[in-house]
């Protein structure tokens, strides 16, 4: 994966766990990428460093990537990242709820890419299959596109969605309403 910020866009599943690169050495590997659902940007990277437990993800925002060539390169040194805020100081949706389903203040746009790849898709209330990847503009940080793949039970046709037809993602019910 040789791409320079700038180039093209690039799925999540490609970028999953892809190894991350500081200015001095391995940063560890990209565990998530979290986006704003109104807006459609890219808020953070979330940077799994790999140490022994407990490990850590902190919270890299786009604007710290050099490039992409077989890793993710940042600008900082790892003694910089771990400077860097961790996941729970800014937590996506899934992650904020306790144990009794009882809301923390938090963004509410706030969505996890990981989390939310397998959803199912709707269009006024009727399957219309799973979100099978989620294309990010590298560029621009922004979500250029949501891949959707018609089968319900079984790989079908895929498509991509403007991620400006998104109605509503529901975190409980694992949905998400298009226009």
């Amino acid at each position: 994966m040789s791409v320079l910020v700038g180039e093209r866009t690039i799925g999540m599943r490609l970028l999953h766990r892809q190894p991350v690169l500081a200015l001095d050495g391995t940063a560890g590997e990209l565990a998530d990428i979290l986006f704003d659902d109104e807006r459609w940007l890219v808020r953070y990277l979330v940077i799994d460093d790999l140490g022994p437990m407990p490990r850590r993800a902190v919270l890299v925002q786009p604007a710290q990537v050099e490039g992409f060539d077989g890793a993710m390169q940042l600008r900082p040194r790892r003694d910089d990242l771990k400077k860097y805020p961790g996941l729970d100081e800014d937590r996506p949706v899934y992650l904020q709820y306790d144990m009794h389903g009882i809301p923390c203040p938090a963004d509410p746009h706030l969505r996890s890419a990981e989390i939310v790849l397998g959803f199912a898709l709707r269009i006024q209330g009727k399957p219309a299959g799973r979100l099978r990847d989620i294309e990010i503009d590298v560029a621009r940080w922004t979500v250029s596109a949501l891949v959707a793949d018609s089968g319900i039970w079984l790989p079908a046709k895929r498509r991509a969605v403007d991620p400006r037809q998104v109605r509503a993602i529901d975190w409980i019910a694992r949905t998400i309403d298009l226009a």
